[in-house]
Parts: C-alpha cells; structure tokens; sequence
C-alpha cells in the first residue's frame, strides 16, 4: 500500500446483515463544502445515524482545525457529530 493510499475494510457484523466499514487515508485538506456536505448526507442515510467526526488539535494544528471547523460547521445535526480530540502538550494528556 502506498503512503496515505485510500484503504477500505469491510468486515462482517451481525451474522453478516451488517457491514463495518473502516476508511483510512490521506486526502487534501481543502474539500469543497458540497462535496463535505454530500459525503456527510450519503454516510448518514446508509448508516441511518449522523456520521461522528473526531477533529484532534494541538498548537501547531490550530490553524487546520479552525478551517475544518468553518467547514464543517455548515453540515446539519442530523448527518454530523462534531466532536474535538484536544492534545495538550504541557502535560500530555489529551480532553475529549
């Protein structure tokens, strides 16, 4: 697998009448407030929940967290959660 190459794993659950999807990899940080928007509303109405998002930020991703944070502010409750993974590097220890 090449270095932040889109990787999908399916996994059965519930005897198979569900599928775990797991999606890790790189994209460019600078996506479209539709295409963010048109993702958030597909992955909620197949999972039938609002999708969770884990933005995590420290001081030297600030900056990068305040854009996604514009953008995803825009999506609606009912196809995002929003939630902060906030890295405190004083003492190591992370909030959630």
């Amino acid at each position: 697998m090449k270095n932040g190459q889109m990787k999908i794993a399916l996994t059965p659950e519930h005897g198979g009448a569900y599928t775990r999807l797991r999606l890790s990899g790189s994209v460019p940080t600078a996506i479209p407030r539709r295409t963010a928007l048109w993702l958030a509303r597909g992955l909620a109405f197949w999972s039938g929940w609002p999708v969770r998002c884990v933005l995590s930020v420290d001081r030297e991703a600030a900056c990068w967290c305040e854009w996604w944070t514009d953008l995803l502010a825009d999506i609606p409750e009912r196809h995002l959660e929003l939630r902060y993974h906030v890295i405190r590097s004083e003492n190591k220890g992370t909030v959630r």
